[in-house]
């Protein structure tokens, strides 16, 4: 199986990163990242900008994707950048994704995720949630 990970360098991904690669049922895991990896052999590091995904690579090819990308607000200093990096960069990538028929994609999401919600971290939250499940990911 092949796996894209997003967001490998936060505490989430770091994990779920050695997770996958130290499972023999995963041949390969592709990372998009922004920073530095470590290489290793079962690993392939695309450093990409998600402001400007390629949305024609070869890499696209996998089987699933998890998504662990996210931000504070703190990190981010304002809604819209926090939307963009929670919202706007897993919704491009799970676009690209289904277009290149990736049978499952895992969403770290938040408890307390909801649309409705009337704090701006849990709405952003349920709305990336609510967005992904409208691509219909078989799994």
């Amino acid at each position: 199986m092949k796996l894209l990970l997003v967001g490998a360098t936060g505490l989430v991904g770091s994990h779920v990163l050695e997770l996958g690669l130290s499972n023999d049922r995963i041949s390969k895991v592709v990372v998009l990242t922004r920073s530095a990896i470590t290489p290793n052999p079962k690993l392939e590091i695309i450093q990409t900008d998600f402001d400007d995904l390629p949305k024609s690579a070869n890499w696209w090819q996998v089987d699933s994707v998890i998504c662990t990308l996210g931000t504070t607000m703190r990190k981010a200093k304002t809604k819209a950048q926090f939307r963009r990096v929670d919202y706007d960069y897993p919704l491009a990538v799970a676009t690209i994704a289904h277009q290149y028929n990736a049978s499952s994609f895992v969403l770290n999401s938040s408890m307390g995720a909801n649309i409705s919600s009337h704090f701006f971290y849990n709405q952003v939250k349920g709305d990336i949630e609510a967005a992904v499940a409208k691509l219909n990911f078989p799994r």
